[in-house]
């Protein structure tokens, strides 16, 4: 049987591997790793009042992606509220870890025995390292190009910019150099029209000004000689009628120039001779049966000597006062129409 069954077995002897004597298994001791004795404990109260709490006590050991290992209590509590009152306790604590520290130590020869188990392992992070390797370099290459196109186009448009703007800046200065020179030549022509405009005004304004003072005077000068021819003849005939007769007349020849001058001269006259009447006397009617005696000895009955000298002297005097009074009035006036007339004139102008 040991023949039939050795020769219908294909499969390679499969290799065993025995323990060095260089690695011999550990045995348990008999000291622990981790030793705690609280032979007494006494509390008289505790109080303990918490909220989320977590306590974990383990041993965890990694052995790359080989061994995972998780040994120990782990314990969560949301909210405790805890009163302990005469409390008397004891403990004791014996952990050994021979058997956590047999378990790492079979895992190391493992490795050591069979290193392709290493290699199999990094060849995912070599793969995983190359790719990212070689992502980051097409990465930095596409931002590299990326960059050098956009910082082409940047120049490119600042170039074209530059150049609209120099362009549109020397269309606009030579705009404005158009426009400043046509302003002021505006301006040159405007103010040399307003010049001319202001001088001819001036003089027309002047010609009309002396043109109007000339006819001021002429009229006053007429007004004044018409004035005078007036007074003249009127002194004439109040001297030949008597000094009623001449106020009237010179009152009537007035009225054209100094209408209002010699009425006031007028009454001014009157009052200065209260006990003359502008009336002429009447000479005495004769008794019938008597004879008329001349006009000679009649005058010469009535007037004593001297008489009629002095009669002429007062005539005379009263027709220098009028006279001299009229020319007076006449110039006032006169001053007053020529004040009138440059006036209105100057409101004409303006």
């Amino acid at each position: 049987m040991s023949e039939s069954g050795s020769g219908g077995d294909s499969r390679p002897p499969r290799h065993v591997q025995e323990p060095s004597a260089e690695r011999p298994v550990v045995t348990p001791r008999d000291e622990p790793d981790v030793y705690l004795d609280v032979p007494v404990v006494k509390v008289e109260e505790i109080n303990l009042e918490v909220e989320n709490l977590r306590a974990r006590v383990s041993l965890q050991a990694e052995v790359l992606d080989l061994l995972r290992l998780n040994v120990g209590a782990d314990v969560a509590l949301g909210r405790v509220n805890l009163t302990i009152k005469g409390v008397e306790a004891q403990a004791l604590l014996q952990v050994r870890l021979d058997n956590v520290a047999h378990i790492i130590d079979r895992v190391m020869n493992t490795i050591d025995d069979n290193p392709q188990i290493l290699e199999n392992l990094t060849r995912g992070v070599a793969t995983a390292v190359e790719d990212l390797g070689t992502g980051a370099g097409h990465a930095v290459r596409d931002v590299g190009t990326g960059a050098g196109r956009a910082v082409q186009d940047v120049g490119t448009g600042a170039g074209r910019a530059v150049q609209d703007v120099g362009a549109g800046a020397g269309q606009a200065v030579q705009d404005v150099g158009a426009g400043a020179g046509h302003a002021v030549e505006d301006v040159g022509t405007g103010a040399g029209r307003a010049v001319t405009d202001v001088g001819a005004g001036a003089g027309q304004t002047v010609q009309d000004v002396g043109a109007g003072t000339t006819e001021a005077v002429q009229d006053v000068g007429t007004k004044a000689v018409r004035t005078a021819g007036d007074v003249g003849a009127g002194a004439g005939q109040t001297a030949g009628t008597g000094a009623d007769r001449v106020v009237q007349d010179v009152g009537t020849d007035a009225t054209g120039a100094v209408r209002d001058t010699g009425t006031d001269v007028i009454g001014a006259t009157r009052d200065t001779e209260p006990g003359r009447t502008t009336q002429p006397e009447r000479a005495p009617q004769p008794d019938r049966g008597q004879a008329t005696p001349p006009k000679g000895d009649e005058s010469r009955e009535d007037h004593g000597p001297g008489e009629p000298d002095e009669a002429t002297a007062a005539d005379e005097h009263r027709t220098s006062e009028l006279a001299t009074a009229l020319a007076r009035a006449s110039f006032r006036a006169g001053r007053k129409w020529l004040e009138d007339a440059a006036r209105q004139h100057g409101r004409r102008h303006h």
